[in-house]
């Protein structure tokens, strides 16, 4: 069938969306089990996405690390049991349980075949015993990638399309439509199986990530009929506001780590107030996740208070510390990264530099920037999103961390595209050739299409400004009634007033990035959307969200999954206890986040 609105048809068994760990672990692992594969990434594969900004390491049990992947000195008391217990209780006890199984189980597979990629690219994995963990940097992650898909030359890569949503044939996943972003081509994907690893979503206007995760995914995912949960649970850590250069940088998070940077400084406010933390959090190891948690409880709760005043600010103080003690720390910092970037750089920031600035001002502008998003396409273990032929990887997925990313997002993606290959390649084999609908063809063209169609309206630029904006708002670390309640309105109006009429300055296809964003801020103003409204609906604090009305973890009356569904052009939101194969949900009340972490450790 030839389609007047459509510059090339593509036909393949399994079409995997995303260029990064969980896509290319799923496209490797479908074509190992002998399916057509097609991977479109909306960059270069494993040089673009948040792979390259990776800044820590992945893990799994001690045993897999020593008889799978060959490191004598693991840790063979960090069993899977263990792995799947920290997991689970770590998301506050939202993680579905039948995922965590999974993740415990199939992620020694998976990480294995990665760190082959790895030393056959001559790319460094550094082994950390007896934590069984590797730290490695972004470049040389997504170097490994790169290697994988060297090494499975049968699997066909598109690179520099955008794909925007998935085609159905009577509610079962048949194919997609994807833009090539130089060209400007419409191209038209037929599948027996589709791949979702396009990653999270990025709400804010201070990001750590790249500047284009809006959700992509996740939207596709919720208009192919799929549900989405999770999407109040957002993961910050602190962020370089300035020096500009900085900005949007994770090293005041890695400043954090003492074994990177072993100095003790002061945290103010934008007041000069030294910020606090109780001494009983002491308890929480520095390298602990949960310690990001802690950090965003205290810290964000002290920038909540003068938000009107000074913004997501906060400062590191480095004015009691020595020139020799500030020295010293740069120094280990930088040889401490100088294994994965060029010595006195991290991730091209000069370091020299940095450290200039912190020896004359003394201080550093930072803030909460949003690291990962724990909600997304709801998924079972075999990575099915419950529509036929339609599968999902990594954080585009909710169900595995919860509340709280406990575990490795890294181990996460390339565990979940293991299992989602395997599991599409299966499907495609028994699966007959869907039919195209021309109409929803002819729909979703036509909705990419309409701002071209006008000389004025909105630019899609400020439609993206303005739903960050009410993200800064409302929809941040603390959150209260008001804010939530303001920020859902905004959504509103933006979803019914500005996204329909936004209009393009050029009338050309080819690298046109303004048509671009107005496909992506359709994306982002969902995912944003159903975040506030399910951070509006959870009455208590839990993980990663933070409410000023109410701070109790509240597990008798909110220990649920917030799902969202679409049901005509309406979203419909609903609850459901999180799956349990073996580890029973608790009751009762905790007074505040911190006091849920500190009573799990003591467990």
């Amino acid at each position: 069938m030839s389609y007047s609105n459509i510059d090339r048809i593509v036909k393949t068994d399994v079409l995997v969306i995303g260029g990064a760990g969980a896509a290319v672990s799923a496209a490797v692992s479908a074509y190992e089990k002998g399916a057509k594969v097609t991977m479109v990434s909306k960059g270069k594969v494993g040089r673009s996405g948040n792979t390259i900004m990776i800044g820590g390491g992945f893990g799994i049990d001690g045993e897999s690390a020593k008889k799978i992947c060959g490191e004598e000195a693991a840790d063979l008391n960090y069993t899977k049991d263990d792995v799947f217990e920290s997991v689970v209780k770590n998301s506050f006890y939202l993680s579905d349980q039948n995922i965590a199984e999974q993740f415990a189980e199939e992620s020694p597979y998976a990480v294995k075949q990665c760190i082959d990629w790895a030393r056959n690219a001559k790319q460094i994995f550094q082994f950390i015993p007896p934590a069984t963990l590797w730290n490695t940097s972004g470049r040389s992650f997504g170097n490994a990638l790169a290697r994988g898909m060297k090494e499975n030359p049968g699997v066909d890569v598109m690179e520099d399309v955008i794909v925007v949503d998935v085609l159905l044939d009577d509610g079962v996943a048949v194919g997609a439509i994807g833009v090539e972003v130089y060209s400007g081509e419409i191209i038209l994907f037929e599948a027996k199986a589709v791949i979702i690893g396009t990653g999270g979503y990025q709400p804010y206007s201070l990001k750590n990530s790249i500047s284009d995760m809006t959700g992509d995914g996740i939207a596709m995912g919720y208009r192919a009929g799929a549900k989405i949960a999770d999407m109040e649970f957002l993961l910050f850590i602190p962020t370089a506001v300035e020096p500009y250069n900085l900005r949007g940088s994770i090293v005041p998070y890695l400043f954090t780590v003492p074994v990177f940077f072993p100095m003790i400084y002061k945290i103010t406010d934008g007041d000069g107030n030294e910020i606090e933390i109780p001494e009983k959090c002491n308890k929480v190891p520095g390298a602990s996740k949960m310690m990001k948690i802690i950090l965003s409880y205290y810290w964000g709760k002290s920038i909540y208070e003068s938000y009107d005043e000074h913004g997501n600010c906060m400062y590191y103080d480095f004015s009691h510390c020595t020139e020799e003690e500030i020295e010293e720390a740069f120094e280990g910092f930088a040889n401490h990264f100088s294994t994965w970037h060029k010595k006195g750089t991290y991730n091209r920031i000069d370091l020299e530099e940095l450290k200039a600035t912190v020896l004359r001002d003394r201080k550093i502008k930072v803030g909460l920037g949003c690291e990962y998003s724990m909600g997304g396409i709801v998924i079972d273990e075999n990575m099915s999103t419950g529509v036929p032929g339609l599968f999902a990887a990594g954080e585009v997925t909710s169900g595995l961390f919860g509340a709280f990313r406990g575990g490795d997002g890294l181990t996460e993606m390339l565990a979940h595209g293991f299992r989602a290959g395997k599991s599409a390649a299966e499907y495609a084999e028994d699966a007959a050739e869907g039919k195209i609908d021309s109409q929803q063809v002819d729909s979703i063209v036509e909705t990419i299409m309409e701002p071209f169609k006008r000389d004025e309206g909105v630019s899609p630029y400020k439609v993206q400004e303005k739903i960050e904006t009410a993200a800064d708002r409302g929809f941040n670390f603390f959150r209260d009634e008001e804010g939530l309640a303001n920020t859902v309105k905004t959504y509103e109006k933006i979803r019914e007033d500005m996204i329909p009429n936004m209009a393009l300055s050029s009338k050309s296809r080819k690298y046109n990035f303004q048509w671009i964003t107005s496909i992506l801020v359709r994306n982002l103003i969902l995912c944003n959307e159903v975040g506030a409204r399910a951070a509006q609906m959870r009455k208590e604090s839990r993980g990663c969200h933070m409410r000023v009305d109410y701070p109790e973890v509240n597990n008798d009356e909110w220990l649920v999954k917030i799902e969202a569904q679409q049901e005509g052009d309406e979203i419909k939101i609903s609850t459901r206890k999180p799956v349990v194969t073996r580890k029973p949900l608790p009751k009762g009340k905790f007074k505040s986040i911190p006091d849920y972490i500190l009573d799990t450790l003591e467990d």
